[in-house]
């Protein structure tokens, strides 16, 4: 198994955001995604934390990603919008579709949104935690379809089609830490198979396949040409393929009337090069809770309800019934005094990334 090491989380995000503003990035925008990144890393979801930046330089190389570009609203009517991230960083356009979402909720109760010509955003959880700290509920989810695209295949096919679509949901609780509901639509999502490829580890069953469908634990069968197993595995996997199909349905909502189709799919475009019949975007929901009684009462109800859950019995005795979020939380905790745990390959990467753009390499990546 590959070297880890552990890397302390301060100056790691201070290197992601000079890496940005080299690259042309605002400073607000430089710090949103760093910020995220890192976060990711502390909240133990490695596959969407500074392991993403070798990604992000090649869009950027490619002309995917335009770091400079920000986020317009481009259409908007009563409680809806349409926001334009001119293939900026993903992180930061939808941060602003989030905080428009939640003025317009303050006032009309809901307000949705979608955004077109989206790059990569990042961990959905990390939306819903924020956005449920000021005490709105959320949905957001990313999706996109197309022949080629993505790394699911439909249930009952073996070719790619559907992107690992995450929806994530976010609910305050009064006294503690939000509920944060975050998965992918497969089994596992498609950033953790190139984690566990780097850290030479094999993958548990029912997660992918290989280029002839046959079920493997490999990583390398991925990349072969294999696919994701979608969420429900053999049994149940329909249920992981509709939602993922739907999840690209509505964020095509944003997609109606496109002045520059050829921007479509931007996102997965790294991936997928020769992919056709694209259809994909983001697509949120923020709920003001106020708007149906009191918000105060709501939340202690959501707390409540979490409490009688913790007390079932767990099916081990050394068992633990964790509420969604709550083991991300355990692991910030936890990785702000240990560090973050980065992969040799990991390492390399952003020190090429640093030396290429003439910053100064962090000592603790070498």
């Amino acid at each position: 198994m590959p070297d880890l090491r552990l890397v302390p989380p301060e100056p790691l995000q201070r290197f992601i955001r000079q890496i940005f503003r080299a690259m042309g990035a605002d400073q607000d925008v430089a710090v949103e995604v760093a910020n995220h990144l890192i976060r990711s890393n502390l909240s133990g979801h490695d596959s969407h934390g500074v392991m993403r930046m070798a990604q992000y330089v090649r869009q950027f190389d490619s002309g995917i990603l335009a770091p400079s570009a920000r986020p317009v609203v481009t259409r908007q009517a009563a409680g809806t919008a349409v926001i334009d991230a001119q293939r900026g960083v993903g992180q930061f356009s939808t941060v602003f579709a989030l905080e428009w979402a939640m003025r317009c909720a303050e006032e009309n109760g809901i307000a949705a949104a979608t955004i077109r010509h989206s790059t990569h955003i990042g961990r959905l959880g990390e939306y819903s935690e924020k956005v449920a700290d000021k005490g709105f509920v959320t949905m957001i989810t990313a999706g996109a379809a197309g022949l080629g695209v993505g790394g699911i295949a439909p249930w009952g096919g073996r070719e790619r089609f559907l992107a690992p679509s995450p929806w994530a949901f976010g609910v305050p609780v009064a006294g503690g830490a939000p509920v944060v509901f975050d998965a992918a639509m497969s089994t596992v999502a498609q950033s953790k198979v190139k984690v566990a490829n780097d850290k030479g580890q094999q993958l548990p069953p029912d997660c992918i396949t290989d280029t002839e469908g046959n079920p493997s634990t490999h990583p390398p069968d991925f990349y072969a040409g294999g696919t994701l197993v979608p969420l429900g595995g053999q049994v149940a996997g329909h249920k992981g393929s509709g939602l993922a199909l739907v999840a690209a349905l509505l964020g095509g909502l944003g997609m109606i009337g496109d002045p520059d189709p050829s921007l479509i799919g931007a996102a997965i475009r790294d991936d997928s090069a020769d992919a056709r019949g694209r259809i994909s975007g983001v697509f949120l929901v923020v709920v003001n809770p106020a708007c149906f009684g009191d918000a105060a009462s709501y939340q202690a109800m959501a707390a409540e309800t979490l409490g009688m859950m913790k007390s079932v019995s767990p099916r081990s005795p050394e068992g633990e019934i964790l509420a969604p979020g709550e083991w991300e939380l355990r692991n910030r905790e936890r990785r702000r005094r240990e560090g973050i745990p980065l992969p040799d390959v990991t390492c390399r990467e952003l020190t090429e990334i640093g030396e290429r753009l003439d910053l100064d390499v962090p000592h603790v990546l070498s």
